[in-house]
């Protein structure tokens, strides 16, 4: 692992260190989308639609960023969520398939979510990425009264087996397929 590179928890910072970063991520989601669709229904994300309402409106949150040097090259942000039976019953916001949550879900629950994982294709390959989902992990298990971990993976992202490493489970496709839910109970 290169030695310049170091973790600072930024959750009391600005999250706007994480905005290069995040459209990035969400380009690449995009990219690797296999239907026309939802390429374009993930090209449209960005930090200003995403990662940064994502952030100001979770009140239980951690952000972790790696850095080479003084240059932010990946990041991870995790979160809490109170979800209720009307959250499970909603539609999905493209009207089709089904939402976030599964059926089985019985509510109100409290969820600790992986919201955004994502490392710099030039730093890939140098334990970053698991650096980073280790620290996430250990913030996630903590939550002492969230009973299930989500994340919720773009179509097309192959990082399914990442999280198969970690103990997620393929819980069910989100609005017709866009997104993969994958689950663990802690």
């Amino acid at each position: 692992m290169n030695k310049n590179i170091i973790y600072k928890d930024m959750t009391q910072g600005d999250v706007t260190i994480c905005k290069d970063l995040s459209d990035k991520l969400y380009a690449h989601q995009a990219e690797m989308s296999q239907v026309p669709k939802y390429k374009a229904i993930l090209g449209n994300m960005k930090f200003e639609n995403r990662l940064g309402p994502s952030f100001a409106k979770a009140e239980e949150k951690q952000l972790i960023v790696a850095f080479d040097g003084d240059t932010p090259i990946g990041y991870v942000f995790v979160n809490t969520e109170v979800v209720q039976a009307e959250d499970v019953a909603a539609a999905p916001p493209m009207g089709e398939g089904k939402g976030f949550y599964p059926d089985w879900l019985e509510t109100p629950v409290k969820l600790a979510e992986l919201n955004n994982l994502y490392v710099l294709p030039e730093y890939r390959g140098m334990g970053i990425g698991k650096e980073l989902m280790d620290r996430a992990m250990a913030w996630l298990r903590s939550i002492p009264d969230a009973k299930w971990i989500f994340v919720f993976v773009s179509n097309g992202n192959n990082a399914a087996s990442l999280y198969a490493k970690y103990g997620f489970k393929h819980s069910h496709q989100v609005m017709g397929g866009i997104i993969d839910a994958y689950y663990q109970e802690k």
